[in-house]
């Protein structure tokens, strides 16, 4: 995704979901197979993360596996909790990345 702005430039809801789809890559890599059936498998990802006590996390990783479950996938889901704004097109220009077109 070329138009991430650092941690520290965005909001709480997109760290979350950042880190739900880190999560979930990470996940994949570890257990490809699991993942011939994506919902069920970020679901149960979200359930050992939810017993880690990371709840709103947790909560992200459920809203990913209901979104797959309607047939999108994780990557559309990242998109649609990100947040385009003017002021974001802005701070993407100073750190020298144009959005996307």
């Amino acid at each position: 995704m070329n138009d991430l702005l650092p941690l520290t430039e965005v909001s709480g809801d997109e760290i979350l979901a950042r880190i739900a789809y880190r999560l979930i890559r990470l996940d994949y890599a570890d257990h490809p197979d699991q993942y011939d059936e994506p919902t069920s498998a970020i679901l149960t990802l979200a359930e050992r993360i939810h017993a880690l006590g990371l709840t709103q996390v947790a909560a992200d990783l459920r809203l990913a596996g209901i979104w797959c479950a309607q047939g999108g996938t994780v990557a559309a889901w990242l998109r649609s909790r990100v947040v385009i704004t003017t002021g974001r097109a802005t701070k993407l220009r100073h750190l020298g990345r144009g959005p996307r077109r």
